[in-house]
């Protein structure tokens, strides 16, 4: 670490909800922390949005802090939507709580944050050039704290009042007998239109885009209620967690389409939207944001309110949206619609037209003209990566952060973006769209999670690889761009997409996956180790154990490393379809998942014995799958209907054949009305899963490291434990024997079955002459078998020792056939996926390991492969192959030294 001393540990910009989580994170880790805030008080956004009517769209009971009990026992909120003052008295409370005001400088504003690399520390710098070092650098800045400005060239020459909504004075305004104009109809412009209405003596709206606004249904909390919430708090916030824009909304379970009847679907509709706010979009189907038509149902509905409400037709007209519900954010409004039944009110539609302003209000360019005493601007935000551009913020080997954002926006997760070192983004763009407290909690205990682990390990620094940030942008960009109003979101200047920012390139500044998938992806990254991410100097004993296992290693010296074999290039079935393995893969986790969900209800519901068998494990894997985080997370992403599920399938190569063909049968095979053999046979199917994309990678990293081994010497003799129906056999032949020439002294292809023979010698008919063909039982002793000990160079077991009764007895088996210094090439899935659980739980073989412990799957991390390995006298890990890219990582091919006496001590 770094030697120069700093003037704090940590530093963060924002006072806020996210700023004040990231106080308190650090503060429980003992570190030193400065806060800064351009604000005189906390609350971040909600200091500067104080004009009147401002107030949340989220639920009193969700929109707060969550880190400690206490903080809900000792507060009431008094309305459904806590207004603005609430939330910062709020907010206070807890700063105050917690001690924490001792470390936030106001009314400071931050305009620049440099990285050093030789000293490894951020110099944080003022607007009155005073400037701070630190270790770890924390933007809470929010998506929404940069407003736009006004404009308008006439602006200067205009001699009214003027006032920006999101920069409201503090002073009290008067707006008695005023003639306003408010220019803007989003959240902001939507609250403020119906308290202005009744005090001014004419309100003229002047609205671009028209926005669909679902009425609050806002009311007080009285002493009952708020009893109701305290004492239900942890199953709210636990709905509001699985919820895909973290509100504590329930999905419906039902689909416009799936229930058909006109009149049954505008009763639905009708009870959403009277319980109020996003009670509507959330909990009525749940299919209006993939389904077009689904879409339109729900549009037209809302249009058929504004129609109901709105007296003036024309004005209703207008004030009606033509594209899909959806395509912006849905505001909650009280009263909004009602307001335009008033005379003092006038709606003016400048969606055609462009106006600046003169010296007694607003010209439109058509020629009308506007005298106004009083001008306010509700014109939104420079949303997602406004606030961060803001800042002079300039990262390792001196990179402008906005000139790195400025061809791609590129995060891992929202939280690290790579180059800029322990540069920890606490609430910025990639982060999930919705309720945004709820979000700050992941964060905030991710960042301190990592942030504990660097300071126990004496890490220095923290960066994420680019390959790891590629695969969350990838996968960001593809779930927007897989979404049907994306497109919709840009034409209709989003800020979604940053298209209401005039000149800001199009892209999708937040994740619509929803926080269980996002969760997902920061847990698998920290329970991994952080393998994803470079730390210097030094490096964690994990860190060291991930480098060992997958990155960097060779094998007896040969000229093999592990980025070597992912880079190879393999025509898949996934090119056909234009999907990249990733895409394909997460499709075929969104089917399967689908399946297992329908089976799970049915069982359930029907209350069907299951088999109190090895299916009894299977069973109790597929329910607690559904009932998890995680689970609903890839379930909430899959097709809803059968024919939506077809289609997908009919799309998914031989793993939607194969999904296809179990998955409606999993009910079955549970209870034991059918086999799973009947049905994974039948055509081929079983050999052609294991040529499919899901098995093909690792299988052809054997062969090409088989190619390498047998480059350097010839007379090598080979055996292949498991080979069944030859898929991995293919690969390592073609790879080191494409026209049937001689490569090494022996291939020895062995099952613990004859009858797989015949299919082998069927399919690889040009290496026969190759081959000797031999029965193999590894679970006993090869020498009792006729196998001669310590003979074969290498020993290739592609996913068949995780299928055996005890994995130190078949890898103690396999080290007896190895010579000295030998290698084992494991090719193993390396975590359970919703599709192997489908694919494979229902086989006997897959439950073999249970009496050994391995009751949830037979399968084993990388980590405990290594550990393996080493009891049974192999050298552990020296190599590690993986499929893809985390967080859709779950096969590898695994290489291993067979040592002499036992495993190394001090080596490795």
């Amino acid at each position: 670490m770094s030697q120069k001393a700093v003037d704090c540990d940590a530093v963060v910009i924002g006072a806020g909800f996210s700023g004040i989580r990231s106080l308190w994170e650090l503060d429980q880790l003992g570190l030193t922390v400065k806060c800064f805030d351009a604000a005189s008080d906390v609350g971040g956004t909600w200091y500067w949005n104080r004009y009147p009517g401002s107030r949340t769209d989220g639920e009193a009971w969700i929109y707060i802090l969550n880190f400690a009990p206490e903080l809900l026992e000792e507060w009431n909120f008094h309305e459904r939507y806590p207004s603005q003052e609430e939330i910062q008295r709020y907010l206070g409370r807890v700063v105050d709580r917690y001690n924490l005001r001792k470390s936030i400088q106001f009314d400071t504003r931050v305009v620049a944050a440099c990285y050093s690399d030789s000293e490894n520390i951020w110099t944080i710098t003022t607007a009155d050039g005073s400037s701070t070092t630190c270790r770890y650098f924390l933007p809470a800045t929010g998506i929404l704290s940069v407003p736009k400005n006004p404009p308008f060239a006439g602006l200067k020459s205009y001699r009214g009042e003027w006032y920006q909504v999101s920069n409201w004075p503090a002073h009290k305004l008067d707006f008695q007998g005023k003639r306003i104009a408010i220019v803007g109809t989003g959240s902001t412009g939507i609250h403020l239109i119906p308290k202005l209405a009744p005090v001014a003596k004419e309100l003229t709206v002047f609205q671009r885009t028209p926005n669909y606004v679902l009425p609050g249904r806002n009311y007080a909390i009285d002493e009952y209620q708020a009893v109701d919430i305290k004492a239900n708090h942890d199953a709210t916030w636990e709905i509001a967690m699985n919820n895909p824009a973290g509100h504590a909304f329930k999905s419906s379970g039902r689909t416009v389409k799936g229930v058909g009847d006109p009149e049954k679907i505008r009763q639905i509709f009708d009870s959403g939207w009277e319980r109020g706010g996003f009670n509507f979009q959330l909990e009525t189907f749940d299919d209006c944001f993939m389904d077009p038509e689904s879409n339109e149902e729900m549009s037209e509905f809302v249009r058929q309110k504004i129609r109901a409400i709105v007296q003036d037709p024309v004005t209703a007209e207008i004030l009606c949206p033509k594209y899909p519900f959806g395509s912006k954010r849905p505001p909650a409004g009280h009263h909004y619609y009602e307001t335009f039944n008033r005379p003092n009110v006038k709606l003016v539609d400048i969606s055609q037209d462009e106006i600046d302003l003169y010296e007694k209000g607003i010209r439109a360019k058509s020629g009308a003209e506007y005298e106004f005493d009083m001008i306010i601007f509700a014109l939104g935000f420079d949303a997602g990566t406004g606030a961060m551009n803001e800042i002079d913020i300039v990262g390792s080997h001196g990179m402008p952060l906005k000139e790195y954002w400025a061809d791609k926006l590129r995060t891992f997760a929202g939280v690290l973006v790579h180059g800029f070192p322990n540069m920890f983004i606490v609430c910025g763009p990639h982060v999930p769209a919705g309720n945004l407290p709820t979000f700050v909690e992941i964060a905030g205990a991710w960042i301190g999670k990592t942030i504990r682990h660097m300071e126990e390990n004496k890490i220095a620094t923290i960066n994420v690889t680019e390959k790891t940030q590629d695969a969350w942008t990838d996968h960001v960009n593809n779930l927007w761009g897989s979404v049907f109003i994306s497109e919709h979101a840009k034409a209709n200047r989003s800020w979604f997409v940053g298209t209401n920012v005039p000149g800001k390139p199009a892209r999708i500044m937040f994740y619509f996956g929803g926080p269980q998938l996002w969760n997902s992806w920061l847990e698998q990254e920290s329970n991994g180790g952080w393998a994803g991410m470079d730390f210097s100097p030094p490096a964690s004993t994990n860190k060291v154990n991930q480098e060992i296992l997958g990155q960097n290693g060779s094998v007896n010296g040969l000229p093999v490393t592990a980025q070597a074999l992912e880079s190879i290039i393999l025509p898949l079935q996934s090119d056909k379809v234009g999907m990249s393995p990733a895409e394909k893969f997460n499709h075929i986790s969104a089917a399967s998942a689908r399946y297992i969900d329908w089976a799970v209800k049915e069982v359930q519901e029907r209350r069907l014995a299951v088999k109190q068998d090895y299916r009894a494990h299977w069973w109790k894997v597929l329910r607690d799958f559904v009932n998890s985080e995680s689970g609903q997370a890839i379930i909430q992403q899959s097709p809803s209907t059968k024919q939506e599920l077809e289609q997908l399938t009919s799309k998914l190569g031989v793993e939607g054949e194969a999904i296809a063909r179990i998955g409606p049968e999993i009910v079955n095979l549970l209870i034991g009305k059918t086999h799973p053999l009947v049905h994974i046979l039948r055509d081929d199917l079983l050999f052609r899963m294991y040529l499919s994309d899901e098995g093909a990678r690792p299988n052809r990293y054997a062969g090409e490291y088989a190619k390498i081994l047998t480059s350097q010497k010839k007379d090598l003799r080979i055996l292949e434990i498991g080979a069944g129906t030859g898929g991995t056999t293919f690969q390592v032949l073609q790879a080191c024997s494409p026209e049937g020439e001689n490569f090494c002294a022996e291939y020895v292809y062995t099952d613990i079955s004859a009858g797989f023979f015949k299919t082998g010698q069927t399919t690889l008919k040009k290496w026969q002459h190759l081959l000797k063909f031999q029965t193999l039982n590894v679970e006993t002793d090869p020498v009792a078998q006729g196998f001669e000990a310590n003979s074969y160079d290498l020993v290739i077991a592609a996913n068949v020792v995780h299928a055996t009764r005890s994995l130190t007895t078949s890898l103690g088996n396999i080290h007896k056939l190895l010579k000295p210094g030998g290698t084992l090439a494991l090719v193993e899935l390396t975590r359970l996926t919703p599709y192997f659980n489908m694919a494979f739980g229902s086989l006997s073989g897959w439950w073999a390991g249970v009496d050994e412990g391995r009751i949830e799957s037979p399968l084993q991390s990388p980590e405990q492969w290594d550990e393996q390995l080493r009891k049974a006298d192999f050298s552990g890990v020296d190599l590690a192959a993986y499929d893809l890219p985390e967080p859709e990582r779950h096969s590898a091919l695994l290489l291993s030294t067979a040592l002499a006496t036992g495993p190394i001590v001090n080596g490795h």
